[in-house]
C-alpha cells in the first residue's frame, strides 16, 4: 500500500500517494482528466525501490483541493512548480497522462532546471486539442451520469474494462467512483484550457531527455498525433509503442511501461548535450531572423 499525505502550498492543498523510500531517486507523477492519482498505484507497485515516486491527485481533483478555476494549463503548470517546492526537490523525473502531458511540458518548458527528465504517456499532442461543442455536452452530462462516466473510462482502458479478475473490476469501480467526485469545473475546464493551449513552435526548447510512451489500442491520442510531438521535441529520441494497451499504459501493462522508463532514466543522457547545444543555437538563429523582418 502507498503512504499518503496532505501537501500544503500557496495555491492549493494536495493529497499525494508515495511509494519507496523518500531518499530515493525523485519522480512525480501526473495523471490525466478524470484521473487521480490512483490511476499509478500499479506502475508505482512494479517501480524498482529505489525509486520514491510521488502522485498528487491535482486542483479538482480526488481529495485534493476543489476549485471553481484554475484549469488552463498554466495555472495548473504553476500548481505542479508549488507541489515540488514543498516538497524541496530540485531535479526530479517528471512523467505524465493524458492531459497532463500539457501540464508538463508546460512546467518544462518554464521551469526546466528542476526537472531531470521528461516522460509523456499516451499524451496530448503538442499543439493542443481542439473539443467540438457538442463533446463539452457530453462532459457536462457525465457530471451527473455515473453509466455515461464509466463507459468514457471503459473506452480509456480497455484491457482492464474487458478483464474478468475481480482485482481488475473492483479497480475500475474505484476509478469511477473518483472520478464522480472531481469538481464541477473540472469536467469541461480542463478540455477548454487544452483548446487555448499550442506549444508546438516553443517545443525546440524542450531539450530535456524525453520519453515518449503509447498504447497500441489508444482510441484518444493516435500515433500521427503522438509522432508530432516526437519530432517537436529535441530532446525526445524514441517512441515506445506499447502492445495490448489502450490510452492507459500505466493500469493496463505496468510492467512494461515501467521496463521501458526504467531503461530510459539508465541511459547516458551525454549524447543529450548535442541536441540541446543544436537546438539552441537553431532557436537563437530563428529569433535573430524574426527580429530582422
Amino acid at each position: 500500500m502507498p503512504a499518503s499525505f496532505f501537501v500544503d502550498t500557496a495555491r492549493l492543498r494536495f493529497f499525494c500517494r508515495a511509494w519507496g523510500e523518500d531518499d530515493g531517486i525523485p519522480l512525480l507523477l501526473l495523471h490525466g482528466s478524470y484521473g487521480t492519482g490512483r490511476w499509478w498505484e500499479r506502475l508505482a507497485a512494479v517501480l524498482p525501490p529505489e525509486i520514491y515516486a510521488i502522485a498528487p491527485d491535482l486542483r479538482g481533483c480526488g481529495q485534493s483541493d476543489k476549485r471553481d478555476q484554475g484549469y488552463d494549463v498554466g495555472s495548473l503548470a504553476r500548481d505542479v512548480l508549488a507541489l515540488i517546492d514543498a516538497i524541496g526537490w530540485d531535479d526530479a523525473h517528471l512523467m505524465a497522462h493524458s492531459s497532463s502531458g500539457a501540464v508538463a511540458i508546460e512546467a518544462a518548458l518554464n521551469y526546466p532546471e528542476r526537472f531531470a527528465t521528461l516522460t509523456l504517456v499516451d499524451s496530448v499532442p503538442v499543439e493542443g486539442v481542439f473539443t467540438p461543442i457538442d463533446t463539452y455536452m457530453l462532459l457536462e452530462q457525465m457530471r451527473d451520469d455515473r453509466d455515461l462516466l464509466r463507459n468514457a473510462l471503459a473506452t480509456l482502458m480497455p484491457a482492464l474494462f474487458d478483464s474478468d479478475n475481480e482485482d481488475d473490476r473492483h479497480f475500475f469501480d474505484q476509478l469511477v467512483a473518483d472520478a464522480a467526485e472531481m469538481a464541477p469545473a473540472a469536467y469541461t475546464e480542463v478540455a477548454r484550457g487544452l483548446a487555448d493551449w499550442n506549444r508546438f513552435a516553443d517545443a525546440r526548447r524542450l531539450t530535456l531527455p524525453t520519453l515518449l510512451a503509447w498504447g497500441e489500442r489508444d482510441r484518444i491520442v493516435d500515433r500521427d498525433a503522438t509522432t508530432r510531438t516526437l519530432i517537436a521535441i529535441p530532446g525526445a529520441n524514441n517512441l515506445e509503442v506499447l502492445r495490448g494497451a489502450g490510452h492507459c499504459p500505466m493500469i493496463e501493462t505496468p510492467q512494461a511501461l515501467a521496463n521501458r522508463w526504467v531503461d530510459f532514466i539508465t541511459q547516458d543522457f551525454a549524447d543529450y548535450e548535442s541536441i540541446r547545444s543544436s537546438a539552441y543555437e537553431d532557436g537563437d538563429e530563428d529569433d535573430n531572423e524574426a527580429e530582422a523582418s
